[in-house]
């Protein structure tokens, strides 16, 4: 029996070894995350300045960061002022005629103050009841609102850890925007970004390189009611990978605290743990934890 092709391709910003490239003739290559992901080996250089590919790295990186990864406003001409324009005609247009298409609202209104909303409490808690009472929308139609952005893909929703009934665990999601990009054209600004904005670009990131890959691992995060969070888990039947996200230039074990005695909570074994942040050093903390630059990491 042949193997059958997938019935449907889900079409996500690009990702950073995408960003990397000039055309769609060019090969693209697996990030280290990918190869993680693969199994293959990884070798992880003691700085990120060693590494060959630094500047292309950065560059999609940095532009990442700035603009997010969707491809009419990549490798053009355009100045910063355009980029910005098209962003903002994007979320016009996925108003206007996307989203009225996809849910047939009459009234936008409600919509774009729930989208404002989200994207202004980008990595935090997801609470319908919270958000209902601040912006007096129906709690039914809030939950109706955040399942369109999820299936057309402008967010996700992380859901949390849960499977220690031994641990007081936080059950509520996390909500992240899947593209800064059009994070910021939604509050319209510019410049900058906030450590919740930062985690959420790079924890989409990791997810578009996943689903990209075809793995099959899950994805949540993990918080328990004494003040231990970890913003990323994702598992596998052998095990589970965390990350911790710093948007730091220089992080240290501190840094690393939540990763600690994670195999305590945890009900199947740690494969290993990272802290993705701007540090340019790699440090192994121990056997299973390792800081690396999140460009080199994910570029």
């Amino acid at each position: 029996m042949k193997n059958r092709k997938p019935a449907s391709v889900n079409l996500y910003p690009l990702t950073l070894p995408e960003l990397q490239t000039e055309n769609c003739t060019d090969t693209i290559s697996d990030s280290l995350f990918q190869k993680l992901l693969k199994n293959e080996e990884n070798e992880y250089l003691p700085s990120f300045l060693l590494d060959m590919n630094r500047v292309k790295k950065l560059e999609a990186y940095s532009h990442y960061l700035k603009y997010g990864g969707f491809p009419a406003i990549c490798g053009d001409d355009s100045d910063e002022n355009e980029k910005f324009d098209w962003l903002r005609d994007y979320v016009r247009t996925y108003l206007e005629r996307d989203i009225r298409d996809l849910a047939s609202f009459r009234d936008l209104e409600p919509f774009i103050k729930l989208q404002q909303y989200l994207a202004l409490n980008t990595g935090t808690l997801l609470n319908s009841m919270s958000i209902s009472r601040q912006l007096g929308i129906n709690i039914k139609t809030v939950q109706r609102y955040i399942k369109y952005f999820e299936i057309s893909y402008q967010a996700m929703i992380l859901p949390a850890w849960a499977k220690n009934q031994n641990k007081r665990l936080v059950k509520s999601p996390k909500t992240h925007y899947m593209d800064h990009g059009v994070l910021q054209a939604v509050l319209n600004k510019r410049g900058g970004m906030t450590g919740n904005e930062y985690e959420s670009a790079i924890i989409a990131e990791i997810y578009k390189q996943a689903k990209n890959v075809q793995s099959l691992a899950q994805f949540s995060f993990l918080r328990t009611h004494d003040g231990k969070e970890v913003d990323l888990l994702l598992e596998f039947a052998d095990g589970y990978y965390a990350f911790e996200i710093k948007m730091a230039n220089r992080v240290n074990q501190i840094d690393a605290k939540h990763l600690w005695g994670l195999e305590n909570i945890l009900d199947k074994p740690l494969k290993k743990a990272f802290l993705l942040s701007n540090d340019e050093e790699t440090k192994y903390f121990d056997d299973k934890t390792i800081a690396v630059h999140a460009a080199m990491f994910l570029g």
